[in-house]
């Protein structure tokens, strides 16, 4: 499977040749709600490894509003650093049917889908014959750029999905609640967390002028006295936590899904299915059985170094 994502982000619609200059600036992009680093490297015409080698990105993890360099230019000509070969648009052509194909492998030679060849064709169903004559059509940039960006998406969610599933596996739960010392840190993790309610969110913020999810969780831990190196939610679930049965007020709580497929965002159980958290809106109160979050809820987890 993780292959097979490699795979698709390697066969991105546009290929970049990189020249190297002593003297350059860069486009930066803001990452918006729903966007990954497909779409984003899709939409400025270059690949997932350049942004993640400009950006200095150890995996396909980001964040919204994080801004991202998304070219490069000379600053003495400015011309863009990247070099953009675009394949012939709309360009028709004919196909005969060998032994052994089927519509997916011929599909696949056009960069098309199945549905597509069925619809040049007016095919009814999935069958053809040795020697039969299909009008095939190369996609438009446009049109193979969704396509590739769909597929890349599923494949990454279904990745992660598993990745998540495997590290929860691994992860001996918890099943007790925690001692008199950290019940006592938890009330202060929680005294600190309501204090931070309607602080505005701040990409990477993790002080009371601003917080994002992981900055905000960070914090109150700290002030509490709980030392924490400053990380994201994914590293944070990854890392640093172990799933808990029963939660209790001061645990953790994950989700993924809501801006990249995979853990990213987090946040502090409070209790009767509440959490308080640093969403788009600020630091608020949100509860756990609302659609919204029972959708991208992934466990409870409790940090390791709290007993």
């Amino acid at each position: 499977m993780q292959h097979k994502w490699k795979t698709l982000l390697s066969g991105a619609l546009f290929t970049s040749v990189f020249l190297v200059a002593s003297n350059v600036e860069a486009s930066t992009y803001t990452v918006q709600k729903g966007d990954n680093l497909t779409k984003i490297a899709t939409a400025h015409n270059t690949t997932v490894q350049q942004l993640k080698q400009w950006n200095k990105l150890s995996d396909d993890s980001i964040f919204l509003e994080q801004k991202l360099i998304v070219a490069t230019s000379d600053k003495a000509t400015g011309n863009l650093v990247e070099k953009e070969n675009k394949p012939t648009a709309n360009k028709i052509q004919y196909y005969t049917v060998a032994k052994g194909d089927n519509l997916t492998n011929i599909a696949k030679k056009y960069n098309a889908t199945v549905s597509d060849v069925k619809k040049w064709n007016a095919l009814e169903s999935d069958a053809i014959k040795v020697g039969q004559r299909l009008k095939m059509q190369q996609l438009t940039a446009k049109e193979e750029a969704s396509v590739d960006e769909v597929e890349a998406v599923i494949e990454f969610k279904e990745t992660s999905d598993e990745a998540i599933a495997k590290q929860l596996g691994n992860e001996r739960e918890i099943t007790v609640s925690v001692n008199a010392a950290s019940e006592q840190i938890y009330n202060q993790v929680l005294n600190i967390a309501n204090q931070s309610l309607g602080v505005p969110y701040v990409y990477g913020g993790n002080t009371m002028a601003g917080f994002d999810c992981s900055g905000f969780v960070n914090y109150a831990y700290q002030q509490a006295g709980v030392k924490l190196t400053r990380k994201s939610s994914l590293m944070y679930f990854q890392q640093d936590t172990t799933k808990v049965q029963t939660p209790v007020p001061g645990d953790l709580v994950f989700f993924k899904n809501t801006f990249i497929p995979n853990i990213s965002h987090m946040g502090i159980y409070i209790g009767n299915d509440e959490f308080i958290h640093a969403g788009s809106q600020g630091v608020a109160v949100a509860n756990v059985k609302t659609k919204y979050w029972a959708e991208r809820f992934v466990s409870f987890k409790r940090l390791n170094n709290v007993q």
